[in-house]
């Protein structure tokens, strides 16, 4: 999981936009930045925030393909009331999908505030999220300046563990 959120949050957002027609990256991009902003701050140890922000996102992903799978079925000539049927789900995913910008940006609004940048605050970045298509133009260059600066000290940490020096 960490490989494939930290491949995510090192795209460039011309990358990060054109995946988006596919419509299931948003969820895992939306997945990488809680994921790695909350490992950045250290709060990756709460095991349940983990767990439920895996199902959030995992749950709409299963749903659009599943929605896919029966809207062409639809044309097969089986005849029923599919919406109906399929309504509880979508609120289910959009609600999902809510939840998840909201994690987002409380996980964006919070790296930023103790590394004491003042750039934007979770309302404005939920918005951004929201409205995907501007959000990745002004998030993904900070997201990609975050994750090379995780890497950075885990580097330098795994060479003093290595050599037994102490920080600077």
């Amino acid at each position: 999981m960490n490989r494939i959120s930290e491949w995510f949050l090192k795209l460039k957002a011309l990358n990060i936009f054109l995946l988006s027609f596919l419509g299931i990256p948003l969820y895992i991009w939306l997945f990488s930045i809680i994921y790695q902003l909350d490992k950045k701050r250290n709060e990756s140890k709460s095991y349940l925030k983990n767990i439920i922000v895996a199902l959030i996102t995992v749950y709409p992903i299963i749903y659009f393909i599943f929605f896919f799978g029966s809207f062409f079925n639809l044309f097969g000539g089986n005849r029923f009331d599919f919406f109906d049927y399929i309504l509880p789900f979508h609120i289910a995913a959009m609600l999902c999908g809510f939840i998840l910008m909201i994690i987002g940006a409380n996980s964006y609004g919070k790296y930023e505030k103790n590394k004491g940048f003042k750039t934007y605050n979770p309302v404005g970045v939920f918005f951004m999220f929201w409205f995907y298509i501007v959000g990745v133009w002004i998030l993904q260059p900070n997201l990609n300046k975050y994750v090379n600066k995780l890497n950075s000290v885990n580097i330098r940490a795994d060479k003093r563990k290595q050599y037994n020096l102490k920080e600077i």
